[in-house]
């Protein structure tokens, strides 16, 4: 069965109106639309560019219920009823003619035990080109049970219980079903003749057509239209989704609406281009410029990132010459193992952030950091007190040159194949 949510403007009802597919597990629906109404008060649109060069649009209303949903996830220690975007290798449904279950890629930061958290990057280590699939949400029977698949071992073998109750697709308004995608989803849920009572397809009704019709006019923008019109709203309001933990949250976690024009990356020459200079502070809350004031003032400073090998720091000097900020490599180093630990971060994947357009969303102690990887959206959640360090490493990478970037990857442990 399908659920069709009408938007917060009018009655906000749930009309089950198909019988393809199964309905929300009972206590399930509450979450879910909670996401879905903060997601719907977000019809800002952000640019994309793809690896060819060109450029498309992501609406921010998907992004905005993946993070609210990933944060949660983190709070609990991933041990929540809900994981969002959870990546299947299909591979082995495949290869085996249907006979096994596809199978959620886990986390190969941590230990090869069966008690991993889900893997939360888009290309996780292993996968075969074509073979993978990310849901948008998957519920899970047993949330002490990290396991969000149907599959009775995982991809290293150990074994697990079906702990896989439904599998939850939203579809907003402009989204349709891929190449591919509906029958790879039925397979993810359920065996044949199963899916239809583990697979629930949300149908989010535009009631008004307003979201469409934003939709239709940014394709009709120029870039700098789209821009210029975004900077007004954003100046004046900043969206807040809700965030749930085993602490109620007086105050919601909110959208850092922080996005460069992807054309400006080719024209700054100086400082990282996610820096709060050429136009970018326009962007920025108060909120977060007083962040990177107190953790990163280096960011709101024109100037680079220079190597002093003999005390092995990295130091900011800016164009004066004057030292901003420092890290010494020892610093870097723990850092970055902290990253690639909580977020499966890869040193490959960390070189292939765009990182003209980013989004953070502060929260309890946690940031959401919203980048363009190889034109995927990816929504990476990690402990706001590596942030700083994941930007100074990313500016690094960015403006470096090759040898120099490789340098760093050796001094940080990174493999020589991976550097």
């Amino acid at each position: 069965m399908s659920a069709t949510m009408e938007t917060i403007a009018t009655c906000m009802t749930v009309n089950e109106d198909r019988k393809t597919y199964a309905e929300l597990p009972p206590n399930t629906k509450g979450y879910l639309q909670e996401k879905i109404e903060y997601s719907l008060k977000a019809p800002d649109i952000i640019n994309v560019r793809l690896p060819d060069g060109s450029n498309t649009i992501s609406m921010l209303k998907q992004i905005v219920m993946t993070a609210a949903i990933h944060v949660d996830e983190k709070l609990a220690d991933f041990r929540w009823q809900y994981k969002a975007e959870v990546s299947f290798d299909m591979w082995p449904n495949f290869a085996s003619n249907g006979e096994n279950a596809p199978i959620p890629f886990l986390s190969a930061s941590v230990d090869k035990g069966p008690g991993r958290r889900h893997s939360t990057s888009p290309f996780p280590k292993g996968l075969v080109p074509g073979y993978l699939r990310r849901p948008d949400v998957i519920i899970v029977r047993t949330a002490a049970d990290r396991w969000p698949g149907r599959s009775p071992i995982d991809l290293q073998g150990n074994p697990h219980i079906d702990n896989s109750l439904r599998l939850v697709e939203v579809k907003f308004p402009g989204d349709s079903w891929g190449s591919g995608q509906e029958d790879a989803y039925r397979k993810i849920a359920g065996a044949p003749g199963e899916y239809t009572h583990r697979m629930t397809v949300i149908d989010v009704s535009d009631c008004h057509g307003d979201l469409e019709k934003a939709r239709v006019r940014a394709l009709a923008m120029s870039p700098e239209q789209r821009e210029a019109e975004l900077r007004q709203k954003r100046r004046e309001r900043r969206l807040r989704a809700p965030i749930r933990s085993k602490e109620p949250i007086p105050e919601p976690a909110w959208y850092e609406a922080w996005v460069r024009r992807a054309e400006e990356a080719g024209d700054v020459t100086v400082a990282a281009v996610w820096d709060a200079l050429n136009g970018g502070a326009d962007y920025l809350s108060a909120e977060m410029h007083a962040w990177l004031q107190q953790h990163a003032p280096w960011a709101l400073t024109a100037g680079q990132w220079v190597v002093d090998k003999s005390s092995a720091t990295w130091r900011w000097v800016d164009e004066k010459g004057n030292e901003i900020h420092r890290y010494t490599t020892s610093q870097l180093k723990t850092g970055w193992e902290a990253i690639a630990r909580t977020t499966d971060m890869t040193w490959d994947l960390l070189k292939q952030v765009n990182w003209t357009q980013i989004g953070t969303s502060f929260i309890k102690g946690l940031v959401a950091v919203v980048a363009i990887v190889a034109g995927v959206v990816v929504v990476i959640v990690l402990a706001e007190v590596l942030l700083a360090i994941l930007l100074a490493l990313a500016a690094i990478v960015a403006t470096a040159s090759g040898a120099v970037v490789a340098a760093l990857a050796v001094a940080l442990g990174v493999s020589a194949a991976a550097a």
